[in-house]
């Protein structure tokens, strides 16, 4: 079974594929576990609907300041 979901990283402009996901779920989670270590853009994409998720990096500003 192709897994419904594509989870892209936004290098450069060009879009890098990562990896799939089985639900939306664990697409966020395995994105949320990429941006831990590399703080980029990412695009989660669904081949049933053709719909999108851009997942933006976290803004890394401390409590401090």
């Amino acid at each position: 079974m192709i897994a419904p979901f594509d989870i892209f990283k936004d290098k450069e402009g060009t879009l890098m594929w990562c990896g799939t996901a089985m639900t939306l779920d664990e697409a966020k989670a395995k994105v949320r576990a990429m941006a831990a270590t590399e703080k980029t853009e990412y695009v989660i994409f669904s081949q049933k609907s053709g719909n999108r998720l851009v997942i933006q990096p976290e803004n890394e500003k401390s409590a401090a300041g």
